[in-house]
């Protein structure tokens, strides 16, 4: 499934605390030239965890990478819910 953009671009950062470490991540609407040159090619999963690497400091990638599943599921739905993005019909 395609990722549809909201109209306004959401400009503030997604914060959440996992773990006791704070998660900030851009929002998908917004984000740098920089990091979508190094996405563009990739696939929605492979863009997905890219721009976790690129954006979270290393205690927030290992706070990340130590979810439950289910929990990071939820933890992406929401970092789309909050940049505005909703998943299109393939």
């Amino acid at each position: 499934m395609a990722a549809k953009k909201a109209t306004t671009p959401v400009k503030d950062d997604f914060v959440e605390e996992i773990g006791g470490v704070e998660v900030r991540l851009p929002s998908l609407t917004y984000l740098k030239p920089g990091l979508i040159r190094k996405i563009r090619r990739l696939g929605e999963t492979d863009a997905a965890y890219t721009l976790l690497e690129l954006s979270l400091s290393e205690e927030g990638l290992a706070a990340v990478d130590e979810m439950d599943p289910v929990e990071f599921d939820e933890l992406m739905g929401r970092w789309r819910d909050h940049s505005g993005v909703t998943l299109g019909e393939s």
